[in-house]
């Protein structure tokens, strides 16, 4: 068994809540087509700050948070959720001890329970996010065939969608990819199996699809990459179940979903996951492993279909 190191923050680390709010902010703003200057004239400060809020550079008052929102269309027991899950204005984590079992400060985890907002926001954090290390049960969203999107999320088993669907708020639909993310998807060795017997040909064509993608690989590290993560090892992210580290803004968070989801920076936590990630990188089989693995797999069902 491979053991996770955790490994010392490089920073003091902004609260997620701040980093996502700010990500949502952001979002808003693009979505409606309202410039920096525009967003700054409503709270009657510079396009600057605004910026800055964004991005999770400095604090935003709760005030000011509040009339943002509103002119956004963002208002109620939602936008309250929101501006109670700041920090107060001159949260310092460095002046905290961290405590409990997690190894947490204050503010350290944030979990996002305001439903299809929430949703959306996690899709806003995973799309945007300048590199992204998961480890995935499924497929992910942005790697899926249409066959397989369609069953993922499927409203009579999707508890919570993954990615922008009918229902959702349609600020969501407007977030890309980031053209130059670096991503990295460690698929448990199990997808290889999945849906053998009740959806062989489309599980087939979703795992050429995977290995097209691994076929299609740079190789400098740029972009995506794709492996399987063998069950062969009980690695630490095994006891984690799905999970990624995400870099936003240059802010690094851990990033669990759920039922809702949840958000992690700085914690003795967040750290064991992200090196518990790192790990499991590292015992992941190579490219070409992964994708002679992926190409027998499909051909394999692609049989089972046949007879």
């Amino acid at each position: 068994m491979l053991h996770a190191v955790p490994s010392p923050p490089a920073e003091v680390p902004q609260a997620p809540a701040r980093i996502v709010t700010g990500l949502y902010l952001r979002c808003l703003r693009q979505a409606q087509y309202i410039g920096l200057e525009q967003a700054a004239r409503a709270v009657r400060m510079s396009s600057s700050a605004v910026s800055r809020w964004e991005q999770a550079e400095s604090p935003i008052r709760p005030d000011v948070l509040g009339v943002l929102l509103r002119h956004y269309g963002v208002a109620g027991d939602h936008a309250r959720f929101l501006v109670r899950s700041l920090p107060p204005q001159g949260y310092d984590r460095s002046k905290h001890e961290e405590k409990g079992g997690g190894r947490r400060a204050p503010h350290d985890c944030w979990a996002d329970v305001a439903h299809d907002e929430a949703t959306a926001r996690h899709i806003a954090v995973m799309r945007l996010a300048s590199e992204v290390v998961q480890y995935c049960l499924q497929v992910p969203a942005g790697l899926r065939t249409e066959g397989y999107r369609r069953v993922v999320l499927d409203p009579n088993v999707c508890i919570a969608p993954d990615e922008p669907v009918l229902g959702l708020p349609p600020w969501v639909h407007d977030v890309d990819w980031a053209e130059r993310q670096r991503r990295t998807v460690l698929l448990d060795e199990t997808v290889l199996t999945q849906g053998r017997r009740d959806h062989p040909a489309m599980v087939a064509d979703q795992l050429q699809h995977l290995a097209q993608l691994v076929s299609r690989e740079g190789g400098d590290g740029e972009g995506l990459t794709v492996r399987i993560l063998p069950k062969d090892q009980v690695l630490f992210i095994h006891t984690v179940g799905a999970a990624a580290e995400v870099t936003l803004n240059e802010h690094r968070m851990t990033v669990t979903f759920g039922l809702f989801p949840s958000y992690e920076t700085g914690s003795g936590a967040a750290r064991t996951i992200g090196a518990g990630l790192r790990d499991a990188a590292d015992a992941a089989w190579g490219r070409e492993a992964t994708y002679e693995a992926l190409v027998s797999a499909a051909e394999s069902m692609k049989r089972g279909a046949a007879s």
